[in-house]
């Protein structure tokens, strides 16, 4: 079979999509669209957008949160903490528990040392939320060490160090105001004060600051929470950048030979062991579509609404029931097929997700990269946000065109939001009946005259 130009197929899409109104149709493998012929072709182009699709959201067992083993890079540096009462997941919080370096070891500790402060920096990174909303940020220490050879997930059980907390300090984020520090501007963060009781545990026991690991064992790392917020659609997820220029956890003191003593802590980008526990209550204070997908495991709930959260363990389960009539009546010849997903539906003081990720289950359950997608594929067709169009669309040819040749559907689809786990960000889609901006399947195909 001769595939047409672009021109050509480009020509014949506008002509179909212009000139005729679809009328809706429920059987595969009948294609809608006008038998289009331009002069001198000697193909037939159709159109489709009416194929069934079986879409919800569907749980996964867990999602990895963990930064090693494996680390590969900046983009792992930031964290989130926060809690909202979100319309759409409802009660919603995040936390992160992370180990920490010494900038030096061996500090120089004399004869009676005291603490003068504790004083952190943690820059701001980004706020997803009601940026007015008041926040109370609770840091604990860990009772158990974390390791950087174990994996740690968003529901990790996290143990706290009994009467360990360092602060509880109620703020209001301040993304965008840079912060004054003896009239020198840096850029924005949160700065504050911890417990004394810290800076008192590391000078009295100065023989395990002569290494990392005794450091490690001593001091076996921070967790850092929010209470959870009690009022509807209060409430932000902080992203604070742990290992940014002016991240910081000093401890001041002094002693009976200086009055400026410093022991200077710090997040060890690619060797500190750090991880993220996302609590989204389940779910009982959800929206109800969502709800009842994901704790009563009603599947037809998604011919309604369909939800995607950067910090839930639960992506949208993609089937096609009938696909495989196109098979039958022999009408194979894909030149195009598009997973189109919609986002019409506005959140308050959230931006949609600038990427999602769809990628393919096996029947054993392991996850596979996307046959279309790969590294030159354009990021119009690969789940970049369409600002103008408010859509995301993927390319899924080959997806559908190998399904089609083996005669088989050893895989499912799955979709999600792009790196999770280190965004907040949240879409509502328009599920499979949902009418017009529906999650669909776009065909596009020639035939012989």
């Amino acid at each position: 079979m001769n595939k047409p130009s672009f021109l050509t197929l480009k020509k014949a899409l506008f002509a179909l999509l212009t000139a005729l109104a679809i009328t809706a149709c429920t059987k595969e493998p009948d294609l809608l669209g006008l038998n289009l012929t331009p002069g001198g072709d000697k193909l037939t182009v159709l159109f489709s957008d009416t194929t069934t699709l079986n879409a919800f959201n569907f749980p996964k067992d867990t999602l990895r949160t963990s930064i090693l083993p494996g680390y590969t890079g900046s983009t792992l540096n930031t964290m989130l903490v926060g809690a909202m009462y979100d319309s759409t997941f409802g009660k919603v919080e995040a936390s992160y528990a992370t180990q920490l370096w010494l900038s030096t070891t061996s500090p120089v500790i004399n004869a009676h040392p005291v603490t003068d402060s504790v004083v952190m920096q943690l820059p701001y990174a980004g706020l997803y939320g009601d940026s007015t909303s008041t926040q109370t940020l609770r840091i604990y220490q860990l009772l158990n060490p974390l390791r950087g050879d174990s994996v740690y997930y968003n529901n990790t059980h996290v143990s706290i160090l009994p009467n360990s907390q360092l602060t509880d300090l109620t703020f209001v984020p301040k993304v965008k105001d840079s912060v004054t520090i003896a009239s020198v501007k840096y850029q924005p963060m949160l700065r504050f004060r911890l417990n004394n009781s810290f800076g008192d545990k590391l000078l009295q026991n100065g023989s395990q600051l002569t290494s990392q690991i005794n450091f490690r064992n001593l001091i076996h790392g921070l967790y850092f929470t929010m209470a959870p917020q009690t009022t509807p659609k209060a409430g932000s997820i902080v992203t604070f950048d742990l290992t940014g220029t002016n991240a910081a956890l000093k401890v001041y003191y002094h002693d009976d030979v200086t009055t400026t003593g410093v022991i200077s802590l710090y997040v060890d980008g690619a060797n500190s062991q750090r991880f993220s526990n996302f609590n989204f209550n389940n779910f009982q204070s959800a929206d109800p579509l969502l709800k009842a997908q994901l704790v009563n495991k009603d599947s037809t709930k998604g011919q309604q609404k369909l939800f995607l959260s950067g910090m839930s363990s639960s992506d949208i389960k993609i089937t096609f029931p009938h696909i495989m009539n196109y098979l039958k009546k022999g009408k194979t010849g894909f030149n195009e097929a598009y997973l189109v997903i919609d986002a019409p539906y506005t959140l308050s003081n959230k931006l949609p997700p600038a990427q999602l990720s769809l990628y393919k289950i096996y029947t054993d359950g392991k996850a596979y990269a996307l046959e279309d997608l790969t590294s030159s594929t354009p990021t119009a067709i690969s789940g970049a946000y369409d600002s103008t169009k408010k859509q995301y669309r993927f390319t899924v040819t080959n997806y559908i065109q190998n399904i089609l040749k083996t005669g088989k559907q050893d895989y499912y689809l799955m979709l999600g939001i792009a790196n999770p786990g280190k965004t907040a960000s949240e879409l509502i889609i328009p599920g499979t009946k949902a009418g017009a901006k529906r999650l669909r399947l776009e065909l596009v195909y020639t035939i012989p005259k």
